[in-house]
């Protein structure tokens, strides 16, 4: 399983704007930047799916779900 962590901006309208790839599993992907025009985000509930495509070409889909512990 792939993981990558980083932080995510969003502009004043409150929309992604960007991301930075701080850490990954891979290390090619260790200080990437990926724009509205390279990734889409798509937000339903407790799941945020991802589509980007890498700059040489492969496609990627990463889906993270929320977890919420019992209280």
């Amino acid at each position: 399983m792939a993981r990558s962590l980083g932080t995510y901006t969003v502009d004043a309208q409150g929309e992604f704007s960007g991301n930075r790839v701080q850490g990954a599993t891979f290390p090619n992907w260790v200080g990437s930047v990926r724009t509205r025009q390279d990734l889409s985000l798509v937000v339903e509930g407790d799941r945020m799916v991802e589509h980007f495509r890498r700059p040489e070409g492969a496609r990627v889909y990463i889906e993270w779900e929320r977890v919420r512990t019992a209280q």
